[in-house]
């Protein structure tokens, strides 16, 4: 049984903890998103990430997240609910300790679109590797 908990715990973390470079660690993070693995989330994220998203419509909302809400968010969803953002296009400026990518996403619950918009992270190159330090997304419901 014990062998059975550590490959399992193994295989779901394995990913995050094998991204060296800036667009490994991006796949990684919407991989762990899409399969709500809020300890691959921690350790791809800075501790005090943030969070910033435009909802748009007839009017603007402007709301945040820090890292800590965040993954209680991935954390709290039902294990029947299902999420996949897929990732469009992707574009990136990397220097030798900080990369950024706008990447234009759709987003799925249940296998239905709820939203689409751009997300724009920032990464930072840390003792550990990189890390996403900051997200920034726009959401336009349908």
């Amino acid at each position: 049984m014990f062998k059975f908990i550590l490959v399992i715990f193994s295989s779901v973390t394995s990913f995050a903890t094998l991204a060296q470079n800036p667009d490994e660690v991006v796949n990684a993070f919407f991989e762990a998103l899409n399969s709500k693995d809020h300890e691959a989330l921690e350790i791809l994220t800075v501790h005090d990430m943030k969070i910033h998203s435009l909802k748009l419509g007839d009017s603007v909302t402007i709301s945040s997240q820090t890292a800590k809400e965040f993954i209680e968010g991935i954390k709290s969803m039902p294990e029947e609910v299902t999420i996949f953002e897929k990732i469009i296009d992707s574009d990136s400026i990397i220097s030798e300790h900080l990369a950024q990518f706008t990447l234009p996403y759709e987003f799925y619950v249940n296998g239905k679109l709820s939203h689409r918009g751009t997300n724009v992270m920032t990464l930072l190159k840390t003792k550990s590797g990189w890390k996403v330090s900051y997200v920034a997304d726009t959401r336009e419901s349908f």
